[in-house]
C-alpha cells in the first residue's frame, strides 16, 4: 500500500532517467554534449588563484561538439552559446568576424578553434559553460527574413515564431527547430576573492549585485605582509538591522601622490542585531548577497565567522582596529563621487551649523518658515517629491543653510546640517541625534554648532550620518570634547556573550 503511489509516479516520469522523446535524435542532430578546451591562458590553481579582476583575463579556447562516443560531430554547422559561473564573459571573439555573434560562437564541421574570451569578476573556481540552444542568429535586414520572425510555422508544431515557438530563442533566430540543449563546462579557473572596494565596484554601483560572495579575512591583528591578500575585517557598528565592516588594509585610491582608503566598507543588512558580534571583532570569513538598497550597496543574507573576539584587555588582541573617523569637508562633500569613498565607513563633520529653521508647522505658500518647516502639504506623512508643490518646498529648505524639513525629522528623525565655509549651495548632510538621544529637541539645541561623527549611509541623493553613541554627537557647550577617541562607543562583552 506505500509502495503504490510510488510506483505509479515512477510510471508517469519514467524513473531513472528514461523518458521518452520521439523528437530529441532529430532536433539533437546527434550532438550529445559540448567540450571547451583551454589552448592558452594561465587558468591559476587553488594554491595560487589570479587576483579578483573587473578588467578581465583573456583565454583561447577550442570548442566542439560531441556524439555519445565523445567524437566530433562534424555534421553540426551551428552555433553554441558561452556564459561563465561566477563572473561575467566581457569579450568573446573570433577570426572569422560572422564566427560569432554577442556570446554565441559559430562551429564548423563540429568545431571552432582560437576561440578567445575574457572574464571578468571571477571569484573562487570559475567554469565556462556551453550550450547548443538551437540558435542560429541572423540579419533582420536581410532579403529572407528569419524564421522565428516570418509569420511561418516553419516546423509544423503549432506554434509561430517567437516566442510562442519553443524552438525560437529570439526573433532573429533562424530556425524553429530547438537544439539539443547538449552542455559541457571547461576546465576550472582559479580566482581570487574580491575585496570590500571591488564589491563596492569604485563607483557608485556594485558590479557584483546579485551575487552572493565570500571574503576571507585574517584573524590575526597584525598586518598582512605585501604579498597576503587576505585583510583584516574590522567590524566597525552594531545595530538593530545589521553591522558594518571596514577593511582597514585596503589602499585602493590615491589622493595627492599616496595610496589611501576608499570604497572599503560596507553595510552587511541582517534584519536584526548580530549575535555575539561586537565592534572591533575580526572577521575570518564574510560573506552575503550583494545589492543595491535605494543608491546604498549592501550585503544581504549575511554569513560571518569571528576570527578575533576583541577584548580591551587581552593583549592578543591588541588595540581595537577601527579607523580613525574620516573628516568629510565642504569640499568632499561638494564631489559625489568622493562621497562613494566614504560610503558605510566611520566619518566626521567637524563645526557643522545645526538648523535653527524647523518646525512642525506646514510652510506657508510652499514656503518653509521660522517653525513651519513641514513640506507634508496635503498630510500623507511624506513628501512626495513627484508633487512639484511638496518637492518645491522640500528643495527650497535644503538650500536654504538653516532650514531642515520637518518630516524629516518626524518620521526619520534626521535633521539637516551645514558644513561651514560654502555658500552657494551650501554643503549640506542629514544626520539622525535620536538614535542615542531620544531627549534631542531639534527647536531647542544646546549649541549653535556641532562636531558629529558616525557611519555614512546614502538613501537616493542624501547622505546620512548615523552616530555610534551619544558621545559621537558633541554640541557646542556641552563640555565634552571635539574628537571623541574611536573606542568611545565600546563596550565589555556580557557574560552570556562570553
Amino acid at each position: 500500500m506505500r509502495r503504490a503511489p510510488f510506483l505509479a509516479l515512477c510510471t508517469l516520469l519514467s524513473c531513472g532517467g528514461n523518458i521518452p522523446d520521439q523528437t530529441l535524435r532529430d532536433r539533437a542532430g546527434g550532438v550529445a554534449a559540448v567540450r571547451i578546451t583551454t589552448t592558452a591562458g594561465d587558468r591559476g590553481t587553488p594554491a595560487s588563484p589570479l587576483p579578483f579582476s573587473t578588467n578581465g583575463v583573456t583565454y583561447t579556447l577550442r570548442v566542439e561538439a560531441l556524439d555519445g562516443r565523445g567524437a566530433v560531430v562534424t555534421g553540426f554547422e551551428g552555433f553554441v552559446g558561452l556564459s561563465v559561473t561566477p563572473g561575467l564573459l566581457q569579450r568573446v571573439e573570433v577570426t572569422d568576424p560572422r564566427g560569432a555573434v554577442g556570446n554565441y560562437v559559430r562551429l564548423t564541421r563540429g568545431v571552432a578553434e582560437g576561440v578567445r574570451v575574457t572574464i571578468a569578476r571571477g571569484y573562487g573556481e570559475v567554469r565556462l559553460w556551453a550550450e547548443d540552444e538551437g540558435y542560429a542568429p541572423e540579419d533582420p535586414r536581410g532579403a529572407v527574413r528569419p524564421q522565428c520572425s516570418d509569420g511561418v510555422d516553419n516546423d509544423q508544431d503549432g506554434r509561430v515564431d517567437y516566442p510562442a515557438d519553443h524552438g525560437c530563442a529570439a526573433s532573429n533566430d533562424g530556425s524553429e527547430r530547438g537544439g539539443s540543449y547538449a552542455v559541457g563546462t571547461s576546465e576550472p579557473y582559479f580566482f581570487g576573492s574580491p575585496l570590500l572596494s571591488d564589491v563596492q565596484g569604485r563607483s557608485a554601483v556594485s558590479p557584483l549585485t546579485g551575487e552572493r560572495i565570500t571574503i576571507p579575512g585574517r584573524s590575526s591583528p597584525s598586518e598582512p605582509t605585501a604579498m597576503d591578500p587576505t585583510h583584516r575585517l574590522v567590524v566597525t557598528k552594531i545595530n538593530n538591522s545589521g553591522f558594518f565592516v571596514t577593511d582597514v588594509d585596503d589602499r585602493s585610491c590615491t589622493d595627492s601622490g599616496r595610496a589611501v582608503p576608499c570604497y572599503n566598507s560596507i553595510f552587511a543588512f541582517n534584519f536584526r542585531a548580530p549575535e555575539g558580534l561586537r565592534p572591533c571583532d575580526l572577521l575570518s570569513v564574510f560573506q552575503g548577497s550583494v545589492s543595491e538598497f535605494v543608491g546604498y550597496t549592501e550585503l544581504n543574507q549575511p554569513g560571518y565567522q569571528v576570527g578575533l573576539l576583541w577584548r580591551p584587555m587581552d593583549p592578543q588582541a591588541g588595540a581595537c582596529l577601527i579607523p580613525d573617523a574620516t573628516v568629510i569637508t565642504p569640499e568632499i562633500r561638494a564631489d559625489e563621487a568622493r562621497m562613494e569613498w566614504y560610503e558605510a565607513g566611520l566619518v566626521r563633520v567637524e563645526n557643522v551649523l545645526l538648523p535653527t529653521m524647523i518646525g512642525p508647522g506646514l510652510a506657508p505658500m510652499g514656503r518653509p518658515a521660522r517653525d513651519a518647516t513641514n513640506c507634508d502639504l496635503n498630510g500623507d506623512g511624506r513628501v512626495n517629491f513627484q508633487d512639484l508643490a511638496e518637492a518645491g518646498c522640500s528643495n527650497a529648505c535644503a538650500a536654504e543653510p538653516t532650514c531642515s524639513e520637518w518630516s524629516a525629522w518626524r518620521r526619520f528623525g534626521q535633521v539637516m546640517v551645514t558644513l561651514p565655509g560654502m555658500a552657494s549651495p551650501p554643503a549640506r548632510v542629514l544626520f539622525t541625534p535620536k538614535d542615542v538621544q531620544p531627549s534631542f529637541d531639534p527647536q531647542r539645541p544646546r549649541g549653535p554648532a556641532a562636531t558629529l561623527t558616525g557611519t555614512l549611509r546614502q538613501v537616493g541623493p542624501n547622505w546620512i550620518i548615523e552616530p555610534r553613541c551619544e558621545a559621537d554627537m558633541v554640541l557646542q557647550g556641552d563640555g565634552q570634547t571635539v574628537r571623541p577617541p574611536r573606542d568611545t562607543c565600546l563596550h565589555e562583552r556580557s557574560e552570556r556573550e562570553e
